[in-house]
């Protein structure tokens, strides 16, 4: 619980606990809305970090042998992290932007725009990971039909159907979890601070 949740409770409870404000007020939701984002920004940041030691640490498939499904995968490896640049850029830039602002039609059009792309970032994570284990499973499967035969191949269909997809199917769901945990929390916290900047600039 924040200064400014702390204040409200208190407010609710005495009477007679000194008010403050909408100044005040103000300040504090611009503090706090700083200090969300920021959250945002070092999160993604270490998601990113995880996610580049995982890649050096986890060994490679040496079924994929083909200069041309290395260079597919080095490609998807690149774009995957470029994105995830570009949100952290955004996070960051729409942090300093709050941090510096002293406008509220700013900060309600800052909070707006970061909340649109924390639901971009969520989605970007989950479809690239779909696509990633799909692209994988119809690799193995095509390896399979060439190197072996064609009942290996069919086999190898459908163990990517029966058991890889339920583990992916679960991943996506712990994923989502995660996010919702995670994220929703923060940005539930700014749809406060937004609704609260709304209603004083109402009153």
């Amino acid at each position: 619980m924040d200064g400014l949740d702390l204040l409200k409770q208190h407010w609710n409870n005495d009477n007679n606990f000194p008010r403050v404000n909408e100044e005040e007020i103000k300040y504090m939701l611009y503090q706090r809305s700083s200090s969300i984002i920021k959250w945002v920004f070092i999160i993604s940041i270490m998601e990113l970090s995880v996610g580049i030691v995982l890649g050096f640490i986890l060994p490679i498939d040496q079924k994929i042998t083909s200069s041309f499904e290395s260079f597919l995968g080095l490609t998807f490896g690149i774009a995957f992290r470029a994105v995830i640049l570009y949100f952290i850029y955004n996070f960051f830039k729409n942090y300093r932007k709050i941090k510096n602002t002293t406008d509220t039609k700013t900060l309600l059009i800052t909070i707006l725009t970061t909340q649109q792309y924390v639901d971009h970032y969520i989605k970007f994570n989950v479809y690239f990971f779909i696509f990633i284990m799909t692209w994988r499973g119809l690799q193995h499967i095509v390896i399979t039909f060439v190197e072996k035969s064609i009942g290996e191949g069919i086999l190898m269909s459908f163990l990517v159907v029966i058991v890889i997809a339920p583990i992916v199917f679960i991943t996506i769901y712990l994923m989502k979890l995660y996010y919702r945990i995670l994220y929703r929390r923060l940005i539930n916290k700014l749809d406060d601070n937004y609704e609260e900047l709304i209603r004083i600039d109402k009153g």
